[in-house]
């Protein structure tokens, strides 16, 4: 299985709250729709060093490969949607995948 992590920072002049509820809102209902998704978790930043480099969320998505991922974010109507929803809350985002290697399992 691989994971996606992006990184995302809200649209100039949005607040927090609004950013947040968009995001783990309607843009979570377009994600979970996304073919062959195998999971979905927001990680809401607390706090970021450097301060000014700060991020506002990571989203992580799971998926069987690379190639399934990257057909997922082909398939219409998803990635319409998704480009659309996009400019409504993101300022920013940069994103990669990674293969897992769990040291110490988090607890349930």
């Amino acid at each position: 299985m691989i994971k996606r992590i992006s990184f995302v920072r809200r649209k100039p002049g949005m607040s927090r709250e609004e950013f947040l509820a968009h995001w783990m809102g309607p843009h979570a209902d377009i994600v979970r729709n996304l073919p062959g998704l195998r999971g979905l978790r927001f990680g809401v930043v607390t706090r970021w060093q450097p301060e000014d480099a700060a991020w506002d969320g990571v989203g992580e998505i799971w998926f069987d490969s690379v190639a399934a991922a990257e057909a997922a974010f082909r398939a219409e109507p998803h990635i319409s949607r998704l480009i659309e929803d996009r400019k409504l809350f993101l300022g920013d985002a940069q994103w990669c995948f990674v293969e897992e290697h769990v040291a110490v399992a988090p607890p349930a």
